[in-house]
């Protein structure tokens, strides 16, 4: 494997272990995480904090367990990018926000290359 595919894979399956942490974090213990909920996000969806927390674990893990096997590689990390760099910008110029902008430059730079077999073609 060239070292190109083989840093794409590395990237994405350090990437996909990254966010289903998270994911699986928020499930696990939700109630963990009911303060990291912004009110802007429970005045748009109606919800309660706790049910955000357990849609947005489930929605990181469907995700990253797709971009763990491989599948819409380049579709799923853009939407993981958007989804983290909305994070990011709520959270803001902090040790948590310059961390989860880093996380977001590299899963667009995911986005952008693929899954390193046969990048012109992958989705």
């Amino acid at each position: 494997m060239p070292r190109t595919q083989t840093g794409l894979l590395v990237l994405r399956l350090g990437l996909a272990s990254v966010f289903l942490w998270f994911g699986f974090s928020q499930l696990l213990d939700g109630l963990s995480w009911v303060s990291w909920v912004p009110d802007w996000a429970v005045a748009f969806l109606h919800l309660p904090p706790a049910m955000i927390v357990l849609g947005n674990g489930l929605f990181e893990v469907v995700f990253d367990a797709l971009l763990a096997m491989g599948l819409w590689v380049r579709f799923v990390a853009l939407i993981l990018a958007l989804h983290l760099a909305l994070i990011t910008f709520d959270i803001g110029l902090t040790a948590i926000g310059v961390r989860d902008f880093g996380l977001t430059l590299a899963t667009v730079a995911l986005a952008l290359m693929g899954k390193g077999e046969n990048t012109e073609h992958s989705i």
